[in-house]
Order: structure tokens, then C-alpha cells, then sequence
């Protein structure tokens, strides 16, 4: 059977996994990690994480020696310190696995010394939406996010759910600093529990600062001394304006040169 695609008539059967569920209908999810000179921190918990999103999306748990298939993949391309991109998706027999790989020059050191900016996105999240429990390959939202940021010249895209509540980045989990504590949106608002975003309350815990999950509005955004975002790829990066507002100062602040100081020798280490 011929299909057409980008100019040509093609065999569909060449074209493969595109015809599979998990890519025409977004059935599926990932998840993203880094290496670090060949080591990769908390795979552990992102394999968790996968294998329970994979339930709640009705898909075949994958079973894998994810370590071993990695590091294999890392020794194949030559690669140390990299970005690792996991995609599992719906096959109409079983569970589809697509493990990708590349040199990781995202963010320097001058990225983190001037820090992030950014807007506040146009789009809404449903606090029930399935973004707000997995990585979704149905990823639109976030997507179209970030590019309205992009668009305008800046780094990320901050996403209201419908209730005017803050609930993360389209591709990251807030934190505000405010009184020496920390504040981060809530689960019950919308936002995501990501990885990183559990190591940092580890790291904060052991630094001996209160941290709090709660509603945040847009006037705690405005009125914090400090803000950062976090991520496994920016690990805990400085945000310092949003909407062309400063936030605090407009520089990256001492708590979060702190955070990004202890994470990374927790990842180093």
C-alpha cells in the first residue's frame, strides 16, 4: 500500500512504527534523564515512575536491563555526559521501546549565572489531566507552551491550571523563595512530581530549609526574593523575570546557588 508522505508516495510498510498506536494517537510516554561521565543519577526512580505510567495508560510493562541498554547505547555513540530520552508507546501487540541518546550542550555556566526568564503561558492546564501524573507523548500543551516563549525571546513558559493557580513550566516544577522558605505548587493544583523535583526536597531537607507545597498564585510569583525551576536536564535553574518583572532582584539567588550547588554533587558524587 502506497501512503503519502512529505512529497513522496511511499510503502507504508517502510514507513513502520508511525503506523502504530502509540504514534498516530499519542499512546504512550517518556521520560528523560542525563549522564554524567557514563553515570546516570536516579534511573531507579525514572524506571519506577515509567512502569507505573505505563499502567495507568493500560500499556505492557517493558522489561529491560535499562542500565545495561544505556550504557551500551553511550559507548556506542561515544558519549559521556548526555541526554537520554526513553519513549515507550502502544504497538497493536505489546509495548513499543525507543531509547535515544546525544551529546548534552543544552545549558553552560553562563546560562546559570544569568538565568532563565520567562512568560506566562496562554495555555490552561486541567488539574485531572493525565500531564499532571505521567509524561505523556501526548505532549501538545507544554509544547505549544514553551514555543509562545520561544517566540518572544524567552526561556520557558510558567502554566496557569483553570483556577488561575500556578502549576509548574511547561517543562519544569517552580519553586519561590520567599522569608527564607520555600513554596512550590501543589499536586492538588496541577503540578507534576517530577524526579528532580523529589532529590530537591531531599537537598532541602538536609539544608535545613522549610519547604511547602501549597496554591500559588501570581502575586507570590511577583512578591518572592527568589525564584528557580527544575528539571533533570537544567537541574535547578535560576529564574529570574517573568512578563519582563524582575523576580527578586533579577539574579539568581542564595538559596538557589545553593540547591544547585548540593545537586550537583549528589549527581557528581
Amino acid at each position: 500500500m502506497k501512503v503519502y508522505c512529505n512529497g513522496n508516495l511511499c510503502d507504508r510498510d517502510k514507513l513502520g512504527e508511525v503506523f502504530e498506536p502509540g504514534f498516530l494517537f499519542g499512546w504512550g510516554n517518556f521520560e528523560v534523564l542525563r549522564s554524567y561521565k557514563k553515570k546516570i543519577p536516579f534511573l531507579d526512580l525514572h524506571i519506577r515512575r515509567l512502569n507505573s505510567s505505563l499502567e495507568l495508560l493500560g500499556l505492557e510493562e517493558v522489561n529491560l536491563g535499562w542500565e545495561k541498554e544505556i550504557k551500551n547505547l553511550l559507548f556506542e555513540n561515544n558519549l559521556k555526559d548526555a541526554y537520554v530520552r526513553i519513549t515507550t508507546y502502544k504497538k497493536r501487540k505489546g509495548t513499543g521501546t525507543l531509547i535515544y541518546a546525544d551529546k548534552f550542550a543544552y545549558y553552560t555556566s553562563e546560562t546559570y549565572e544569568k538565568g532563565f526568564t520567562a512568560i506566562i503561558s496562554p495555555h490552561q492546564r486541567m488539574i485531572n489531566d493525565i500531564n499532571t501524573k505521567i509524561k505523556s507523548l501526548s505532549y501538545a500543551n507544554n509544547r505549544v507552551s514553551w514555543f509562545c516563549a520561544q517566540k518572544k525571546g524567552k526561556d520557558e513558559a510558567l502554566v496557569l491550571n483553570h483556577q488561575g493557580f500556578l502549576v509548574g513550566g511547561s517543562r519544569s516544577n517552580l519553586f519561590l523563595v520567599k522569608d527564607k522558605e520555600v513554596i512550590t505548587p501543589s499536586g492538588g493544583s496541577g503540578a507534576f512530581r517530577g524526579i528532580t523535583k523529589q532529590v530537591i526536597f531531599r537537598i532541602l531537607k538536609d539544608l535545613d530549609i522549610k519547604i511547602r507545597e501549597e496554591k500559588v498564585t501570581l502575586e507570590d510569583l511577583y512578591s518572592c526574593q527568589e525564584a528557580f525551576i527544575s528539571s533533570a536536564l537544567m537541574e535547578a535553574m535560576p529564574l529570574v523575570e517573568c512578563e519582563s518583572k524582575l523576580l527578586g532582584n533579577g539574579k539568581p539567588g542564595e538559596i538557589t546557588l545553593k540547591v544547585l550547588s548540593k545537586y550537583r554533587e549528589v549527581v557528581h558524587g
